[in-house]
């Protein structure tokens, strides 16, 4: 019964989660970018990145007894508030205007995706040695 409440528990969690990361990247997509890039989703998908990698550093060395929110805040909240899926929607409609700007827009989301992990894990394990 034990594993069955805790998959419960996270399942919820997720959800819960998924729901608040999802509408603070919602109300987030109405502020109004003025250029030709979809700036606010390359920002979302980079803060997102690097939460989740600051998460998983910190959480790297800690008890499993904090597994419900690593899922809670990891898979909920910020796979609600990241977007892949809009990004490639973007790209492609980058694509019909200017092939050239929907490349830039790849490369800088990706590369700086790449750099936000680097700076999270960082982060995450300073964060987890000041605390132990």
């Amino acid at each position: 019964m034990q594993k069955q409440s805790r998959f419960l528990t996270e399942l919820i969690g997720v959800g819960i989660g998924g729901a608040i990361g999802g509408s603070v990247r919602y109300l987030l997509g109405l502020v109004p970018i003025i250029g030709a890039m979809p700036v606010m989703t390359m920002l979302i998908n980079w803060v997102g990145t690097f939460l989740l990698a600051s998460l998983g550093a910190y959480l790297a060395n800690r008890e499993s007894r904090l597994q419900p929110w690593q899922t809670f805040i990891g898979t909920g909240v910020i796979g609600g508030f990241t977007t892949f899926s809009t990004m490639i929607l973007q790209v492609n409609q980058q694509a019909l205007i200017s092939l050239t700007t929907a490349i830039i827009y790849v490369v800088l989301t990706i590369g700086g995706g790449l750099i936000m992990v680097k700076i999270g894990q960082k982060f995450g394990r300073k964060v987890s040695e000041v605390r132990s």
